[in-house]
């Protein structure tokens, strides 16, 4: 029986057993092996000894830190543009609202000047005219046509700009209220037969 690789190798770099030594002195195919170890071994140490030209390290490492940058450049990209996409959906949600709410307020407008002229209609008409009123009534008139005159002057400047707008619901409410008292007023006065 021959003797393991791993105890010609031992012999080979002088640290083998004895009966190791003593079976390759015996055995022409262990020594022939044995030879062939060392004749390898002794062609690898003649070699010459390769070294890079100069230290690629650094340009490892720089290469590196680029593709670092490179990475948490994209990724602050996609963050930027995350961030820039929900600012944009954000703004086109909130101004579609807007739309909404200004073109309710638009609408509620119109159906208040729509009953305001109704009502107006209605304190023009012919039964309206040619009573006689107490002073009472008179100064009742009065102070509700002067509040009507007051919300006019606040409408009139910018009827245009303030049509949708939440304060022009506001006074265009107070304005049919009035109105709407107005009418009442003169529709449940008593008429006199002369002082």
């Amino acid at each position: 029986m021959h003797v393991t690789l791993e105890a010609l190798l031992a012999l080979r770099d002088g640290a083998a057993e004895a009966a190791a030594a003593d079976h390759v002195a015996a055995c022409p195919e262990c020594a022939a092996e044995l030879e062939r170890l060392c004749a390898m071994r002794d062609a690898l140490r003649a070699l010459p000894r390769l070294a890079p030209e100069r230290d690629a390290w650094p340009l490892v490492q720089a290469a590196a830190a680029v593709e670092r940058g490179r990475r948490r450049l994209a990724r602050a990209g996609w963050m930027a543009a995350g961030v820039a996409a929900a600012v944009s959906l954000l703004a086109g949600v909130r101004g579609t609202i807007e739309a909404v709410q200004e073109m309710r307020v638009a609408r509620e407008v119109r159906s208040l000047v729509a009953e305001s002229q109704r009502l107006e209609q209605t304190l023009r008409s012919p039964d309206a005219a040619g009573r006689v009123v107490d002073g009472r009534t008179v100064g009742t008139i009065v102070n509700l046509e002067d509040r009507i005159a007051v919300i006019d002057s606040r409408l009139a400047p910018k009827r245009d700009e303030i049509l949708a707008s939440q304060e022009a619901l506001k006074l265009w409410h107070e304005r049919v209220r009035l109105l709407d008292a107005l009418v009442a007023v003169q529709s449940t006065r008593e008429s006199y037969v002369g002082l």
